[in-house]
């Protein structure tokens, strides 16, 4: 397993609770921005104790293969978290696939970094952990997400009508795919 990536500009890095607060400082900072398009959260999401037991079951989810993680940092400030890239719902076997999510902090938007990590991120996923697709789901007017899938290579599938809550609303969301090219 790949806990620890880095690129030309970034550290990529699986976190346990530790590091609890310095997320939790990122999602409130980020909040109005993620919870445009993000699944509707409790409350308690913007707690501390939340955010620990979060990350304790998403640790112990990589360890095991189920899920991953990696919380983004710059280089040139390697304490400085500025966001995250993710694959759930990972499945072998016949349906060999992964959900890919990702968020960035607001100041670090249209300088790459997004594309950077995620094309790091997807390498590992597709080589290490042997995952032949990838689905993506992006809300309809979520236009950088849209361009980010599109220089990934992903390719638009469909519509999936009202397939997310977001603030009490269901919301249809563009579906797409990555397909590896790893035999």
């Amino acid at each position: 397993m790949s806990f620890t990536l880095t690129t030309d500009r970034l550290i990529l890095q699986v976190e346990n609770s530790s590091k609890a607060s310095q997320v939790l400082s990122f999602y409130n900072k980020n909040r109005e921005l993620f919870e445009r398009f993000e699944p509707t959260r409790p409350d308690s999401f913007y707690t501390l104790d939340y955010q620990t037991a979060s990350m304790d079951y998403e640790y112990n989810a990589a360890i095991k293969g189920k899920s991953l993680r990696y919380y983004i940092y710059l280089k040139k400030h390697p304490d400085q978290m500025i966001g995250s890239v993710n694959f759930s719902q990972i499945m072998h076997g016949p349906f060999s696939r992964a959900a890919i999510g990702y968020k960035l902090d607001a100041d670090y938007h249209g300088y790459g970094y997004a594309f950077e990590a995620c094309q790091a991120a997807i390498a590992v996923i597709f080589s290490n952990y042997k995952i032949h697709r990838l689905d993506a789901r992006v809300a309809l007017d979520n236009t950088p997400s849209i361009k980010l899938l599109e220089r990934l290579s992903f390719r638009f599938e469909g519509i999936e009508y009202q397939g997310v809550e977001v603030n009490g609303i269901f919301k249809d969301h563009y579906r797409y795919g990555l397909i590896s090219t790893i035999q």
